[in-house]
């Protein structure tokens, strides 16, 4: 994410929710804490997840 949360707030959305459903599906969490979408969204604010941009053919 070259831009910070804050700035654009779709974004963050989008890799909080992707974060979460991993986190859901048993993902090693980066953050402490006890909800997992709070954890997602601890970790895309601090930075310890990021957006993976898929290339276009």
């Amino acid at each position: 994410m070259k831009t910070t949360p804050k700035e654009n707030r779709f974004e963050f959305v989008v890799i909080a929710s992707a974060r979460a459903r991993q986190l859901l599906k048993g993902a090693e969490p980066r953050e402490a804490g006890e909800k997992k979408v709070t954890i997602a969204q601890r970790e895309v604010l601090r930075r310890k997840v990021v957006k993976i941009e898929e290339a276009v053919s």
